[in-house]
Parts: structure tokens; C-alpha cells; sequence
């Protein structure tokens, strides 16, 4: 442990604690290198966004965007934002989220817990919120890529709320297999 009173007495210790202090930071940018890597996506999320990604050949931007609309309503998803002009599509639904097993977990804590004498305050899951995003753009001259992804905010009985990204193969792929589709019934028209 340092002894702050020697070093101030001594006649080369403040000097030697501010050279050492300076010496621990190289770079004097990296303060801004970190702030510019904040909220950067790694690998992961690279590939992760790449798994996303689907073509549409023979489809036009605003018939994919027609028809993810109504798949998005199909699935009991609200559309809160459209903007065909850019390409992008937004939706929600809100869903219970609370499970017998993570209840039961935490109302076996408490009463655990209570029988040694600890107070516990049980926690568990309440309500969600999935949320889809949907963006195109041209790919040639009648083709279409989109991206989607999924995400949901869960709610516990704190009102404490957590996002959690929905990176199973099921949702973007089986929201794209449902836009083939509904995309084939309407060419097959």
C-alpha cells in the first residue's frame, strides 16, 4: 500500500508518481479510440446479421415490403412505422411473458430462504414486447434484400426491463419462408 504522506514529503516523489500515473496511458487518443468502438458491432454481431439477410429474385421492393406487411400482421404484429420510400418496416406485439417454472423457482427461494430467516423478494418475468424490423433495397434490377431482426423486452414484477435479441434460426427464417409464400400465391396469380 502507498504511503501518500512519504511521497508528498519526498523530494522525488510527486514528480515520480505523476511520471508513473502518465506513463500507465500510452496513447493520449484513447479515450476517443474507446468512444468510437462504443456501440461498434463485433464479429458475432457481423456474422449474426449476415444469417438475416435474404434475397428476393424476381421481387420487387414494394411488393416484399406489401407482403411483409401482411405477414407482420398475420403473426399478430402491430406495424408502427412504415416507410416504404426507404425501405424500412417496424412492428410489436405485446405478450405475457411469465412461466409456471421460473415462478415456482422463485416462490420455492423465498419460502427456503424464509425458513432460515433471510427475507427474499421473489422475482419473475411479467410482460414482453417483441419487436421486428424489416429493411429492403433493390439488388439488380428485380431483385430484393431484406433484413430482419427480432428482439423483445421483458418486464419483471420489479418494472425492471431487459432486451434480449431473438437470434433463433426460427424467427428471421421462418419469417422470410413465410414471405416466399405469400410472394409465390401472389406471382402464381
Amino acid at each position: 500500500m502507498l504511503d501518500w504522506c512519504r511521497i508528498r514529503r519526498s523530494k522525488f516523489g510527486l514528480p515520480a508518481l505523476v511520471f508513473l500515473l502518465a506513463g500507465c496511458q500510452p496513447d493520449p487518443n484513447w479515450a476517443n479510440k474507446k468512444a468510437l468502438q462504443v456501440g461498434y458491432p463485433g464479429p458475432e454481431e457481423i456474422s449474426l446479421r449476415q444469417k438475416h439477410v435474404f434475397q428476393f429474385p424476381e421481387a420487387a421492393e414494394p411488393a416484399v415490403l406489401l407482403e411483409a406487411t401482411q405477414v407482420l400482421q398475420d403473426l399478430g404484429f402491430n406495424v408502427e412505422e412504415s416507410a416504404p420510400r426507404y425501405g424500412v418496416l417496424a412492428g410489436s406485439k405485446e405478450r405475457d411473458a411469465t412461466e409456471t417454472g421460473q415462478v415456482a423457482a422463485q416462490v420455492a427461494a423465498t419460502i427456503a430462504l424464509a425458513v432460515v430467516g433471510v427475507r427474499y423478494n421473489p422475482v419473475w418475468d411479467t410482460d414482453q414486447v417483441v419487436r421486428v424490423t424489416v429493411t429492403t433495397r433493390p439488388f439488380g434490377k428485380r431483385d430484393t434484400t431484406m433484413r430482419v431482426s427480432f428482439e423483445r423486452i421483458v418486464t419483471d414484477t420489479n418494472r425492471a426491463s431487459r432486451v434480449e435479441l431473438l437470434t433463433q434460426p426460427e424467427f428471421a427464417d421462418g419469417f422470410a419462408n413465410k414471405l416466399r409464400e405469400g410472394l409465390s400465391r401472389g406471382a402464381a396469380r
